[in-house]
């Protein structure tokens, strides 16, 4: 009878062990995912792109990267001809349609005649059923000395 006790109770011991190592691993595993979905998730922030289900440069749920409604994407200019603007992102080119209601700005107003090949900006607008954007706003990212761009900036050097 005592074997069978010392049987049972080791039996109960190494499930009660392995149910233990199992919930512990899921955990260390769940925290793992958590923190590359996070690293992740500051990456593409930090480039001007979307995460998830959103397609590249696209902010979440219709909102452009600004915060404003519509649909957006950044990246650089890469040629102007009239009122059609060609960006070229991190993933694709966009056609972006430029019109006279069009806000154009950098740390304060600026023209269209400040869209030149190769400057960075980011693009507020609703996207049509072929990716083009039509633009209600174009903000000119200014880019500070070390290489980070800043839509805030002044542009006077510190």
């Amino acid at each position: 009878m005592k074997k069978i006790m010392i049987i049972v109770s080791a039996v109960v011991i190494a499930g009660a062990l392995a149910a233990g190592s199992f919930f512990g691993g899921m955990t260390y595993q769940s925290n793992q995912v958590n923190q590359v979905n996070q690293a992740r998730a500051n990456f593409e922030r930090l480039r001007g792109q979307a995460s998830g289900d959103q397609l590249p440069g696209e902010a979440p749920e219709g909102l452009a990267p600004g915060g404003f409604g519509g649909g957006g994407t950044t990246g650089q200019v890469k040629s102007i001809e009239g009122n059609v603007m060609t960006l070229s992102t991190a993933q694709d080119v966009t056609t972006v349609n430029l019109s006279a209601s069009t806000q154009i700005q950098k740390s304060g107003p600026a023209a269209t005649s400040d869209l030149q090949p190769g400057v960075r900006v980011m693009v507020t607008g609703q996207r049509d059923a072929n990716g083009n954007i039509t633009a209600s706003q174009v903000m000119i990212l200014i880019t500070s000395p070390s290489g980070t761009t800043n839509p805030s900036a002044t542009g006077t050097a510190p």
